[in-house]
């Protein structure tokens, strides 16, 4: 799964994406919930649509309003009605310069966080792929009533080899070179679910 993910303001790309974000909306209240560092589930943070970069919330809004849903299963993500219809919205492909009512997204972070159970206590590892620099998860997105954002979840699948010892799933990051496609309409992203980067390094986080 994914929990938690961490973003640097440090970073030149991440800089770049916030430059964006505040040129596009430098009257929005809700840029104040803009989170950094080590980001949870509910936080505020920028991700990225076809148009440009958006300020969302993490998380989707659970049926009994009881909670949050912060991942999605990419196996299953085409059979639950609530994945499946950002999954295929046709959003990506209109350029629109307002998000639509739901589509796909991609989240930009330089590591994330996952924990091995050893010995009943938990070890915190933190973990990225092996080329460095920002990378980004495979998302989906949509608006919810109420909700001062757009809220997202991030696609997970089975961890690769390397670091299934830690946990059995890890986030979908997609190579540079497969964004656009996410982005560009709902058949391709369809076709990328099971194509994300295996090539993982980890540490423990201190």
């Amino acid at each position: 799964m994914c929990g938690r993910f961490y973003t640097d303001d440090d970073e030149a790309q991440y800089r770049a994406i916030l430059a964006l974000l505040y040129q596009r909306n430098p009257e929005e209240a809700a840029l104040l919930l803009r989170k950094t560092g080590e980001i949870y589930p509910t936080d505020h943070v920028p991700v990225l649509l076809k148009h440009g970069p958006e300020l969302m919330q993490w998380g989707f809004s659970r049926f009994d309003g009881k909670g949050r849903m912060i991942n999605a299963r990419s196996e299953t993500a085409l059979e639950k009605p609530m994945f499946r219809a950002p999954l295929l919205s046709g959003e990506g492909s209109r350029g629109a310069a307002v998000p639509a009512a739901s589509g796909r997204c991609l989240i930009p972070a330089a590591s994330y966080f996952e924990w091995e159970t050893r010995e009943g206590k938990k070890v915190k590892y933190r973990l990225r792929p092996e080329r460095e620099g920002l990378f980004t998860f495979a998302g989906i997105y949509r608006t919810e009533a109420g909700a001062k954002t757009p809220v997202f979840v991030i696609l997970t699948a089975p961890a690769a080899n390397g670091i299934s010892f830690i946990h059995e799933r890890m986030p979908v990051i997609l190579p540079q070179e497969r964004r656009e496609e996410w982005l560009a309409s709902g058949e391709q992203a369809a076709r990328l679910l099971g194509q994300g980067t295996q090539e993982i390094v980890f540490e423990p986080a201190v």
